[in-house]
Parts: C-alpha cells; structure tokens; sequence
C-alpha cells in the first residue's frame, strides 16, 4: 500500500507509520507529545492522515480507553500513542483496565532518544533507562527497540502477541532519534500480513470434552455462567446449542450479558439458583470464586452475586493459567476446581455444544428441567416488572425506570450497548438478544473508562448504521468527559444517558454500611461524597464539548420524549447526551 501524503519516505518514523498501514491499522488515538513528534508529522505528512487516522484524545487516560472500546467493538486491536514518561503515567490506569479485561490494544510511546547527545534538556526529565518499566507488570510484553529494523520487528511481534489467547496490551517504545533519523529510499516494513498473523485458537483436549459434556448432562442441576465470549456475536450460537442440550441453567459473569435475555433458562436476577447447582461451568470468567462460590468475608453486602454451593463441582473453561502475572491478584484467589479445560473459549464452547448433543442424555430429565427453569424465568421477569411499577414515578427517577426507557428509545434500531454501569444495572428491562450487543465493563474498576470507551467503540461502528449506546455515571463522566469533544470532531454518532446520583454513590452506600456496622450516624454518609452545593452541570460540559444535550431530567414523564429527541440527533450524526437525575439506590 503507497502512502497517499509525500510520496518518498525520508525518515525512521516513515517506515514506522507505514508498518501501521500496512498492519491495517485504521485508527490511532493519541493526545500529543514531542517525544513522537515524528511520527505524527508521518501520520499527518506522510500518510496524509488515512489510514491510520488520528483521533485527538483531551487526556492519555481517554486516548488508550478509546482504543479500548474500539478493539471490543471491532474485533480488531486498538491502538495508541502515548508521551513519553509522563503520558504513560497519565495513561497507566486506562493500560490497567485493558490488561484485566483482556484486550487487545497495542500501546506505543514515544522515548528518548536514547543518544545523550540528541537528548533537549526536557529530554533528561522526560526519559527512562527502561520506559517499559513503568506498566510491565500489567501488559503482556514490552519492547525498547534500538534500531530501525528492530522497531520493524517490535511492530510485528506486537499485534501478534496482542492478538494471542489470551489477549492483553503491549507496549512498544519507538526512540525519538530513529524516529528522526533520515533514510534512502523505501524500505520494506516486512509487514507481510498473513505470515505475522496471530496463531489460531488452542484447540480442547478432546476427552476432556467427552469428560464435562457427561457431566453437566448427567448433573441433576446443572449451572452454566459465562464471561468474557460476551463480546464476541459468533459465541451466541454455541452457548444456547449448550445451554439447551444439557438442560442447563444459565447466570451471565458479572459485567457482561451473553445469553439471549428472554432464553428460558436465563436466570440472571435469581440469586438462589446458584446455590442449588450441583455442576457449575464458568466459560472464561472474570473472577472464578465470584461466578461459582461467592465471597464470604462477612463484610459487604453490597456488591452480593448468590453464594454457590459448596460442594458443587466447579469446571473452569478458560486460559486463565495463560495469562496474568505476580504483581496483581484481579482474578481473584486460586480457585478450587474439579475439573478444566484450557483452550480458546469459543472453540470449546462449540466442542462442548457437539458433544452434549451428540451423547444426548435423559431426554425426559432434560426437558422436565428446562420447563422447571422456564418457570422460574418468568417469574423473574415478573418481579422486574412489579419492581418497575412500584418505582415507575418516582423522582429523582429510579434505575428501573432509566433502563426501561432507555431500551424502549433504542429498542427498533440496530442498536449496541457499549457501556453500562455494572452496579446500577437493572435486569428484566433491557431485551439483548446475545454475545456482541453489549461490550462489557472496564476490567480493572478504572473510573473514568466510560466516555472513552464509548467514543472508541462509537468511531468503531461509524458508517455501519449501528446506534452506540452508553450509560455512564456522573462520577465516571466528570473524570473523561473530553471523550466527548473527539467522538463529535469526528461525526461518530452516539447516544450517552448521564446517571446523575450527584454522588460518588458506590462509595456513599459503602459509608452507609460502614456507619450501620459501627452504630454510628448514617445520615453522615454523604459527607465527602456528594457533589451538590453547586451541583455539577454536566449538560453544560457536554454542549461545550460538542454535544447536543437535553436539559437535565428529574420528572419521570419527561425522560421518555427527551430520549426520543436524543435518538433522532444521533441519526443525524451528533453526540447527544441526556443526563438523568437519578436515585441512589
């Protein structure tokens, strides 16, 4: 592929910029710094800003955030470039969120230059012995090429080692002074795709297949709870073959939705069911102890999923033996287990779904089962229902009635979740009809992931005709609202509904249950956690980032037509945001 800016390449960071290209990269999201500055003036010049084009990010945090949100979109990794020390610094948290939910994105910085006698006096502030040493302990790999053909070969082997199961983010460090060193003549970036390709999927052990397909068809309740697939819309198919041949209740991982909503064997909302379950298989999930057995500490009732049952016996499918490192424990203690299998969880979904059919079972059992959990189905919608009508006119408007109405002002377009916030969700409102419809959370528990993300996945879908979606706190807006400016300078349609609690809310219920533990005063509780007095207008942040913005909605009666003026800017291209004041709890 030709560049389509200067037609000679020139200098080190031409070569780099075209082994972008050449890679397919379509976007870099980035907030500027000196230290690459070469490379932009390739992207810019060189390339002429196609492929890749740039998106200009207020904040580093934003920049990889985005890239994060545009790689669960598109399948594809994402990319950034981050300054430097102090770019990567501000952009660590973001790189932290990407490592524990296991995506792809591919991180580069700019350094150096390495040669003292190249360095400006900012230079010496600014640079590191081994730049890689500030995220290594949560990225997959790190690379400080010192030559022009090794940052050739550090651009391969890095989208390569991205992509691999399990996949994660990288970190390359492209020196200042190879980025301006002068070249003759094109050189080759060696980027010949289908030879640097990531490797295909681990494959399952076969009899391990055979062992857990009779298991949970012989189980007499038999729990299936799945994870990370959730983003991937070809994992749909193989999970409901699963669930239907082995007769098997379902719960969806915390911050994730895979089942089709209104399956009847999806039980998400019954909180008992997993302590009845004699055979649970957790398909790659976040946490294991959480999705199987739950957290007994005594000390929080808060964030509660259902304690499983004890003595029930635990299947993990998953590569999370891959994957992680000694510095951070994200995914929970070492779980007990009674049986594994470590492959790619989408082929040993598929296997598993062959198996399961092909052995069959006891067909009567099976079917008495699933109507069993049928019933228990609806009656878990039902209550979601009288819950709604209970709380249906309120104001400050519950979360009940905001995720109704937000699904009955998207439900007839193409639409996808690309974020949500995990503890305000509310099931039975919201019909996903499976994997690839919502994005999933952050991974690390990062405030401020949100806008990011959205903005990323937003110039993802741009041009396809899907409607983005994203409901965002107030605390996870006011910390990356400048997200907002990138998506709207780059006409990515987006529809973001604000939750605005006007608190740090998570934290005030914590203060609350600190104080009931204690006896002491909870009606202190908002102390250092409300932002009122003056309240945050945050319809006027998002007008002055370019947004269209509906005034803030407190009357109940007035969100619906408000989301629906919403929806029709969004078909007209713009970012448009309502914010919803909403209750606590």
């Amino acid at each position: 592929m030709t560049a389509t800016g200067n037609a000679r390449m020139e200098y080190g960071s031409d070569l780099m910029a075209q082994a972008l290209r050449d890679r397919g990269v379509e976007w870099v999201f980035l907030n500027p710094g000196s230290s690459f500055r070469g490379l932009h003036d390739s992207l810019v010049n060189y390339l002429g800003d196609e492929k890749p084009k740039i998106a200009l990010a207020t904040h580093e945090n934003i920049a990889v955030a985005m890239a994060h949100g545009y790689a669960k979109a598109t399948g594809r990794p994402g990319y950034a470039i981050l300054h430097n020390l102090v770019g990567l610094m501000n952009g660590s948290m973001s790189i932290f969120n990407a490592f524990c939910d296991q995506a792809p994105v591919v991180i580069l910085g700019g350094s150096g230059p390495a040669d003292p006698d190249k360095r400006r006096f900012i230079d010496w502030a600014h640079s590191a012995n081994t730049q890689g040493d500030l995220v290594r302990p949560f990225v997959k790999w790190t690379d400080e090429p010192a030559t022009l053909a090794g940052a050739m070969d550090s651009l391969l082997r890095a989208e390569r080692i991205a992509r691999t199961g399990p996949p994660g983010p990288v970190y390359v460090s492209l020196d200042a002074g190879l980025q301006e060193e002068e070249i003759h003549g094109d050189r080759d970036t060696g980027a010949d795709l289908p030879r640097y390709a990531a490797p295909p999927p681990v494959s399952p052990d076969p009899d391990a297949v055979e062992r857990v397909a009779r298991r949970l068809l012989e189980a007499k309740a038999p729990l299936i709870v799945c994870g990370r697939p959730g983003i991937d819309p070809a994992a749909t198919e193989p999970l409901v073959r699963l669930v239907e041949a082995t007769g098997a209740a379902y719960l969806d991982d915390r911050c994730i939705a895979c089942l089709p909503t209104r399956h009847p064997q999806n039980l998400n909302g019954d909180r008992k069911i997993r302590a009845e379950a004699d055979v649970i298989l957790a398909i790659d999930v976040h946490d294991l102890t959480l999705a199987t057995r739950g957290y007994g500490t005594g000390r929080s009732t808060i964030m509660g999923t259902g304690a499983g049952a004890a003595d029930a016996h635990v299947i993990d499918l998953s590569l999370r033996d891959w994957f992680g490192n000694s510095w951070v424990r994200f995914g929970g203690p070492t779980p007990p287990l009674d049986d594994q299998i470590v492959a790619d969880p989408l082929t040993a979904m598929r296997a598993l779904a062959y198996a399961a059919e092909r052995i069959g079972g006891d067909a009567s059992s099976i079917a008495a089962r699933r109507a069993a959990l049928a019933r228990r189905h609806d009656a878990v919608q039902a209550a979601a229902q009288e819950k709604l009508k209970a709380r249906h006119d309120e104001s400050p408007i519950s979360m009940q009635r905001l995720t109704h109405e937000v699904y009955q002002a998207v439900k007839d377009d193409d639409w996808r979740l690309v974020v949500r916030n995990h503890r305000s969700w509310q099931d039975g409102y919201w019909d996903i009809p499976g994997c690839g419809h919502y994005l999933g959370g952050d991974g690390g528990g990062g405030v401020g992931y949100g806008p990011g993300a959205a903005a990323g996945a937003a110039l993802g879908y741009k041009g396809t005709g899907i409607l983005p979606v994203a409901i965002i706190g107030d605390g996870d807006f006011v910390m990356s609202p400048g997200a907002i400016w990138t998506a709207a300078h780059h006409g990515a349609p987006l529809l973001m509904v604000l939750m605005n609690n006007r608190s740090w809310g998570n934290d005030e219920l914590h203060q609350r249950e600190v104080a009931h533990l204690r006896d002491r005063d909870a009606a202190r509780a908002h102390v250092g956690q409300r932002t009122e007095d003056p309240p945050a207008d945050l319809t006027a942040i998002a007008r002055g980032f370019g947004a269209w913005a509906a005034e803030p909605v407190a009357d109940p009666d007035a969100l619906a037509p408000a989301l629906r003026e919403a929806v029709t800017q969004v078909k007209k291209g713009a970012v448009a945001v309502v914010e919803v004041i909403t209750a606590l709890d």
